[in-house]
């Protein structure tokens, strides 16, 4: 499916495609916060260090599974950790957790 079409007042000119049933035509990134329910993302970012644990079910949010124990300071040249899962929430178990610790990413698929 095309990213822009041609406009229809004007030949010369493109307007983007128009998206059906709400579909995202470019990949993109969130940071929602902690123990907030989301779409399921194509996979997590962690941005800080810390113990973090995910939830794969909206209805077991009070089952988080540990995934990862980030060791280090991301501000000092640490880079962040991809993980390739696809939870619907996330929490940080050993602190209180702030937007922007953990990233979820969205990947267009053609």
């Amino acid at each position: 499916m095309p990213l822009y079409s041609n406009d229809p007042n004007n030949t010369k000119k493109q307007v983007p495609a128009v998206t059906p049933n709400g579909i995202h035509r470019f990949s993109y990134a969130v940071c929602p916060s902690a123990e907030g329910i989301t779409k399921r993302p194509s996979y997590v970012i962690i941005n800080q260090p810390g113990s973090y644990a995910f939830a794969y079910e909206s209805g077991s949010v009070s089952t988080y599974i540990t995934a990862s124990v980030i060791a280090g300071d991301a501000d000092r040249g640490n880079p962040a950790v991809k993980l390739d899962i696809n939870p619907v929430a996330w929490r940080q178990a050993d602190a209180a957790g702030d937007v922007g610790d953990v990233t979820f990413v969205y990947v267009r698929v053609s």
